[in-house]
């Protein structure tokens, strides 16, 4: 039987661990509450209640119901409908992979577009300029032109790996740098 030093120890290591969870969480670009939930709700053996959430962490309901809301929409948290009651009750998804994958699919590759669409178009603006001029060699227009292709393929390629990532759960970089064009990894020399 669990003496009441044993269950302080216990709640202090979960404590703990829902502190570090927050600032990661935080450290991602969510938010700090939104971490320490999960932690929360990860680390507890039942489904709680909001009202037990905002109580655990003394946090205010709303801040609980918002970060409840977002953890649900990223696949992280859900809901439990269990035989304690109608109340409405939550529980974390163990299943890392399931909502690390739900964030990849939808804010980094959004990123990614993002930033491949406007690199693109840097680049096609200094083509269109070479052809209409001829040669760049004024103001570094054909350094830059060369270093905006050059982000452009490492952009593609790491648009390729995340959705490889995705698809499969798998990454092969090498596989994807020879499919850019690139005859050897980008992150060191080629193994013989």
């Amino acid at each position: 039987m669990a003496t009441d030093q044993d269950l302080q120890a216990i709640e202090s290591a979960r404590l703990v661990a829902v502190e570090v969870l927050g600032q990661l969480a935080e450290f991602w670009g969510f938010t700090r509450t939104m971490g320490r939930v999960f932690g929360l709700l990860y680390l507890s053996p039942e489904p709680l209640s909001q009202a037990e959430i905002s109580e655990s962490l003394s946090i205010s309901a709303a801040s609980v119901s918002l970060s409840l809301n977002a953890l649900m929409r990223w696949g992280a948290v859900r809901k439990s409908v269990g035989a304690r009651g109608r109340k409405v009750r939550y529980e974390a998804e163990t299943e890392f992979r399931k909502f690390v994958t739900s964030v990849l699919a939808s804010r980094e590759r959004q990123q990614l577009e993002d930033g491949l669409d406007a690199v693109a178009h840097a680049v096609d603006k200094l083509q269109r300029l070479r052809s209409q001029r001829g040669e760049l060699d004024e103001g570094g227009a054909l350094f830059v032109l060369e270093r905006l292709q050059h982000l452009e393929s490492v952009y593609r390629m790491s648009y390729q790996l995340l959705q490889l990532l995705l698809r499969t759960g798998r990454i092969d970089v090498e596989a994807v740098a020879e499919a850019e064009g690139h005859p050897i990894p980008l992150f060191g020399p080629k193994k013989r």
